[in-house]
């Protein structure tokens, strides 16, 4: 049976909430729009970014991390925490390598390359991971 976006999303939310990943950020993870507007946590934010039916479901759906930007001067100029970012990218790859093994029909690669973008009027940066999945029958193995 084919499976609905909000379905989907909340299969690749679960796959995070119980993950390595999401124990070492000091935020929470939450589905797209469900993030506190005032965060300033590490949190991870599970987006339905595209999809197209068919007896093979394909699509991807998009991960975003954000970190808040660092004062590491202390002069009020506000940068990335680059240091962060690379960990958080780093770790990001090792959990999508476990999930692409996991036992799920879901087939996962990487749409791109994971990466971190800028958000400049909330001072902060987020790790980008585009997951591109297949999902064969719909039916999730628990």
């Amino acid at each position: 049976m084919a499976r609905t976006s909000r379905q989907i999303q909340g299969d690749i939310y679960r796959l995070l909430v119980d993950s390595t990943l999401s124990a070492m950020i000091s935020g929470g993870v939450y589905r797209a729009g469900m993030r506190p507007r005032d965060s300033q946590l590490e949190d991870a934010e599970v987006r339905f970014t595209t999809g197209l039916a068919g007896q093979v479901q394909t699509g991807v759906v998009t991960v975003n991390i954000w970190v808040p930007d660092i004062d590491p001067w202390g002069n009020g100029v506000l940068v990335e925490d680059s240091g962060r970012t690379e960990q958080l990218e780093a770790a990001a790859q090792e959990w999508f390598e476990r999930v692409r093994a996991s036992e799920m029909c879901y087939n996962f690669r990487l749409q791109q390359t994971i990466y971190t973008e800028e958000e400049p009027y909330i001072h902060q940066h987020f790790v980008v991971v585009r997951l591109a999945y297949e999902l064969f029958d719909g039916e999730i193995k628990d």
